[in-house]
């Protein structure tokens, strides 16, 4: 039956969080890639890009306007931008896509940040919502329709989702989501029929200052060093002992500085600025919209060895 396309734009289905990777026969798998979520519109004519905010992301993300070369007529498309780093997807990277604020800068970071639109669900296809047809059915649709070209890349499905939750760990990617292939497309919520499984990476970071509660260091602050610039992503406060936070505060008393070593310096009270000499190891859960780090744990300290 022939449908309108949305007037509104759609928000996206959301996974739930699942503590451990499982097999079934019910669900297909696929890598839960670590960037931004965005949503392609292309009624046939004009092509608007969103994120799960629904915000625009049009002139952020130009390149992914080639939709309109590669297919004939109306879609909406559901998927991940992601930018990569050494290789692998960097969240950090992608977010200084999503910030620009100008054509002229975004035209000049398509070449500089490349992006891929990393798609994994198809909600209108010509003159049909898809959104009430079973998982399995939008993706043979979505495979006979958009090929892998410029930005765009088909994610892959997978059947066992232990291996591959095993597979995403190895490589320090983010995590799994588990789709039943039954589910239809529930927008603007979570579902249990999406799944996500995450992995917990891990990431180097420098200190860059530190806060205290009495006369002890309480949390430290996070950098990321990006192109000789220091970018702020977070302050950390677990992982080390009491006996490691008192060593930390008579080593570091003594690398203080006036100016903050950030680019990006947070508006903190009571903030102790250090030059940032020392590395260490943190676990987190995922990146924020922010470019902060959720829930990080001190794996390892440089200067405790």
């Amino acid at each position: 039956m022939k449908s309108r396309f949305p007037a509104e734009p759609l928000y996206p289905m959301e996974p739930v969080t699942c503590l451990k990777a499982f097999d079934s026969e019910q669900h297909q798998y696929q890598v839960k890639w670590d960037g931004v979520r965005i949503m392609v519109f292309y009624d046939g004519g004009k092509v608007t890009i969103r994120n799960r905010r629904l915000k625009s992301r049009t002139l952020q993300y130009p390149e992914l306007k080639i939709i309109s070369d590669l297919i004939s007529f109306p879609v909406i498309l559901d998927g991940e931008v992601i930018a990569l780093k050494n290789g692998t997807p960097s969240f950090p990277q992608v977010m200084r896509r999503d910030r620009i604020q100008s054509a002229e800068t975004a035209q000049l970071m398509v070449s500089q940040i490349p992006i891929a639109y990393m798609v994994f669900d198809l909600l209108y296809y010509q003159d049909q919502s898809l959104l009430q047809l079973p998982w399995y059915q939008r993706q043979e649709i979505l495979r006979n329709i958009l090929p892998s070209q410029g930005p765009f890349h088909l994610v892959e499905n997978f059947s066992q989702g232990i291996v591959l939750f095993e597979e995403i760990c190895r490589l320090g990617l983010e995590g799994i989501v588990a789709k039943a292939t039954d589910s239809v497309y529930l927008t603007g919520g979570k579902s249990r029929h999406w799944q996500k499984i995450k992995n917990r990476p891990r990431i180097t970071c420098l200190i860059g200052g530190y806060t205290m509660r009495g006369p002890t260091i309480n949390s430290l602050l996070m950098g990321l060093l990006q192109e000789e610039n220091l970018l702020f992503i977070g302050r950390v406060g677990s992982g080390l002992t009491d006996e490691e936070w008192t060593r930390l505060t008579r080593i570091l008393s003594a690398e203080q500085r006036r100016s903050p070593p950030f680019i990006n310096s947070p508006r903190i009270k009571g903030v102790f600025w250090v030059e940032p000499h020392y590395s260490m190891l943190i676990e987190y859960g995922d990146w924020t919209e922010e470019s902060r780090l959720r829930s990080p744990v001190i794996k390892e300290l440089s200067l405790l060895r």
